[in-house]
């Protein structure tokens, strides 16, 4: 599990690794989630982290808005490492293709990493470490909505800095 710290909560957390069966658990449960996510048009979202027994477990799933997504109590006994949410079904008024400095100033003030399941099937891991966004997996390696038109991409990169995102956000806002 690691060395653990304190959220601004007070709630301890582990290091994450994207890599192995952190990766495998959150794979596996946004793909599950990208076709509610699609149907509904709204993100879900959680946590995964490790309970009393070391193992490693997600939260129970929030159902979130179409942009959105207040993620749930962390349970009393549980050791954070992530965030994961969808970003919801494809449309073209949202740049939901990649992350937005929000999804990664949220993960920051937690001091955890994050995971993020765009409309065309990406993969993002938020490290909070180093504010840089990674695409993991490429397009349509998680389920795609089949409205998704992949050229609303937009200016994608497989890693982006905090800064990246805040100029292109505040481009993109003119």
């Amino acid at each position: 599990m690691g060395p653990r710290t304190l959220t601004s909560r007070g709630i301890p957390t582990a290091p994450s690794s994207p890599t192995g069966a952190e990766r495998a658990l959150v794979t596996a449960i946004l793909s599950d989630l990208q076709h509610r996510s699609f149907e509904e048009g709204r993100e879900f979202c959680g946590y995964v982290g490790y309970d009393r027994s070391g193992r490693l477990v997600p939260t129970r799933i929030h159902r979130g808005h179409e942009s959105s997504c207040p993620l749930p109590p962390v349970p009393a006994d549980m050791v954070l490492v992530a965030s994961f949410h969808t970003h919801g079904r494809y449309s073209p008024w949202y740049a939901s293709e990649w992350p937005t400095t929000q999804d990664m100033d949220t993960d920051a003030a937690d001091g955890i990493a994050g995971y993020i399941a765009t409309p065309g099937g990406r993969l993002w891991y938020v490290d909070t470490r180093s504010m840089t966004v990674r695409q993991i997996c490429g397009r349509g390696c998680l389920p795609q909505d089949p409205a998704y038109r992949p050229e609303d991409d937009g200016p994608l990169r497989p890693v982006m800095t905090y800064e990246d995102l805040r100029r292109w956000e505040a481009g993109a806002a003119h």
